[in-house]
């Protein structure tokens, strides 16, 4: 399994679905960064600030499917196979 800024916050978590969550976010950072997108440029693509991206990258803040979907596509990645990686990790 690849290291994750979720590291600690998954290990005080069981559930399955949390951990799947913390991967899609793996995901999401790891696209933007293959993008070359900072997060006040992923920010403004979605309408937010960049504390926004720095709070679900950080596991501060969830995101719910449609703002996943959103982000995903903001960064030019695709949400589905985000989501497919996520779960065979």
């Amino acid at each position: 399994m690849k290291a994750s800024v979720f590291s600690n916050w998954r290990s005080d978590l069981s559930s399955f679905h949390a951990i799947v969550y913390g991967r899609m976010i793996d995901g999401l950072i790891a696209a933007r960064k293959a993008a070359n997108i900072t997060q006040v440029e992923l920010g403004e693509r979605i309408g937010q600030r960049q504390t926004f991206v720095s709070k679900f990258e950080l596991g501060e803040r969830r995101l719910d499917a449609a703002e996943f979907v959103k982000v995903s596509r903001a960064i030019g990645a695709d949400p589905f196979e985000i989501m497919r990686e996520a779960e065979l990790d």
